[in-house]
């Protein structure tokens, strides 16, 4: 059995890649030995990672690595730089599988360069990625002339290729992100692995029957209307034009006796509390504030619609989505990146432009006057066991990291990358000073060659 080294972020790391992580590991087992990296002592906190992995510090995996100890070498990259900064300088060094979860890493540039007070590194960074345009762009921003880049403009300015140029071979979970990424390096082999459902409900009767212990557990009203939207919650999620939405539709006695439950932590700089005041909603409106993976689960099954709007993107897949659709719960989310990949009778979408509020009243609309939701339940049920299980996603794995282990598939750019690395060491400080941009200029004549 084939020996991987495993780098991602695990709880008590508050991520969806954590989660991710540890629904994945134990099918990932069924395929190959693991060991599971984690920073010098850090203590995992899922009791079954605990004890069925070989845990090791990432003090000891240089030696590891140097020994040729594994077959692969995958690591979960994600914007969140204080969960990944470790498991990034790792990657740099000693290339490998690269599991992209978000196709924008601008945000975990931003607070590595910027929030650590150093400028330069940002603006070098925007350079490698982006050449001169990226370097005007950070000049727009400094005149104060735009807003911060990676809040409003990430897609266009992604910070990702270092990551790209680096990457034995990259890992995604939708179309949307395979072809962005296949844009701006062509020359990197990348996958698409379906983001799993960790749980996926039987049939009709288990969604009502789980409805009923959550509501029980969570001591929730058995007969009232529960929407939900769960996860961190910042801007992104939209909840403000939940909020109006659902305010619009109980002033108009559509809605008359529900509750929207915020499930998960809120960011500081969202205050919803004023605006759930300001709306009237504070009898309907429920902050749980931070919640366990089993419950964060019962909220679920407790909702009869779910809320998963995101705007801006970076690009990125929500695990949450899949934990929603596994439930076989209706859900609206936004249409945009890969959210617009699934079918219109399994998600309901709505815009993000001018329209926003008057979509999710009007979807609200169509779901609610509809009735049962049996059909619909049965209908997302069979759709994400058809395409979302982690036995697929596993698979996937397993077939693209062996075409990689066997060169099948290659990233062109790592022996050039190596022979520039070589010669940088014999050259003069100009060269050495300017190496990035001579690494880049290189290696664009070189890829030119392949496209003519």
């Amino acid at each position: 059995m084939d020996k991987i080294a495993y780098f991602s972020p695990l709880n008590p790391v508050r991520s969806g890649i954590s989660d991710y992580s540890e629904d994945l590991l134990p099918y990932l087992k069924e395929y190959y030995e693991i060991d599971v990296f984690v920073p010098n002592g850090f203590e995992i906190e899922n009791k079954i990672i605990k004890m069925n992995f070989n845990i090791k510090t990432h003090e000891e995996f240089p030696r590891l690595y140097a020994q040729k100890e594994y077959s692969s070498v995958v690591y979960h990259m994600g914007n969140n730089y204080h969960a990944h900064k470790e498991i990034y300088e790792l990657m740099l060094q000693y290339p490998g599988i690269v599991v992209l979860h978000d196709f924008s890493l601008h945000h975990f540039y931003a607070a590595k360069t910027l929030e650590n007070g150093n400028f330069k590194a940002y603006e070098d960074e925007m350079f490698y990625s982006h050449g001169n345009e990226g370097l005007l762009e950070v000049e727009r921003f400094v005149k104060g002339e735009i807003p911060p880049i990676w809040e409003t403009n990430s897609l266009q300015f992604p910070l990702n290729l270092r990551v790209l140029d680096t990457a034995a071979g990259v890992i995604v979970h939708s179309r949307f992100a395979q072809k962005l990424l296949h844009e701006i390096a062509s020359y990197v082999p990348i996958t698409v692995a379906p983001i799993p459902a960790p749980y996926i409900a039987e049939d009709i009767e288990t969604v009502h029957r789980n409805k009923i212990d959550a509501r029980n557990y969570l001591n929730l009203d058995p007969n009232k209307l529960i929407f939900s939207t769960l996860g961190f919650t910042n801007h992104t999620k939209r909840v403000d034009k939940i909020l109006e939405a659902l305010y619009d539709l109980k002033k108009e006695k559509f809605l008359e006796d529900f509750k929207f439950y915020i499930v998960g932590q809120v960011a500081d700089n969202y205050p919803l509390e004023d605006k759930i005041r300001r709306l009237g909603l504070t009898n309907e409106v429920v902050i749980t504030g931070f919640v366990d993976l089993q419950d964060f689960d019962r909220y679920i099954a407790a909702s009869d619609i779910c809320f998963n709007l995101r705007y801006p993107t970076q690009g990125e897949n929500s695990a949450s989505l899949l934990r929603i659709m596994g439930h076989g719960k209706p859900v609206i989310t936004t249409d945009i990146g890969s959210f617009s990949e699934f079918p219109e009778d399994i998600v309901s979408k709505v815009s993000y432009g001018k329209e926003e509020k008057e979509d999710i009243v009007n979807c609200l609309r169509k779901l609610l006057d509809f009735g049962g939701f049996d059909l619909k339940n049965q209908r997302i049920i069979d759709f994400t066991r058809n395409k979302h299980t982690i036995l697929k996603c596993v698979q996937e794995y397993n077939e693209f990291l062996n075409k990689i282990k066997m060169g099948e598939l290659s990233n062109i750019y790592l022996p050039i990358k190596k022979v520039m690395c070589n010669y940088q060491k014999n050259s003069s400080s100009i060269l050495i000073n300017n190496f990035d941009r001579n690494i880049n200029q290189f290696a664009d004549s070189i890829f030119s060659l392949f496209k003519a």
